[in-house]
């Protein structure tokens, strides 16, 4: 796994390489004030989730695996303070 990496269109968050899949990952925090509503954490994850994903794909992310084998996988997540996370993830 790897942290950080620079590349031409931004920083990756995290990238997994492994034999036949790849995933890279982008990490959003967000303070959460007490007593949100669940409702108002899911369009909250929801907007976050779509801001993460969205990143990979605009900053070209990926572009390192075009025309290998691999399978790659972005992967968005959303943290809401400390004790709520949500993943959302899909094949490039």
């Amino acid at each position: 796994m790897d942290a950080e990496i620079s590349v031409s269109g931004g920083r990756i968050d995290a990238t997994l390489e492994l034999d036949d899949i790849a995933y890279i990952m982008e990490f959003k925090y967000n303070d959460c004030a007490p007593g949100t509503t669940p409702e108002a954490k899911q369009r909250i994850f929801g907007n976050m989730l779509e801001s993460g994903l969205s990143q990979i794909k605009e900053k070209g992310y990926s572009r390192k695996y075009e025309g290998s084998s691999k399978k790659v996988y972005h992967a968005a997540f959303a943290f809401l303070g400390r004790d709520d996370i949500e993943m959302r993830s899909e094949l490039q």
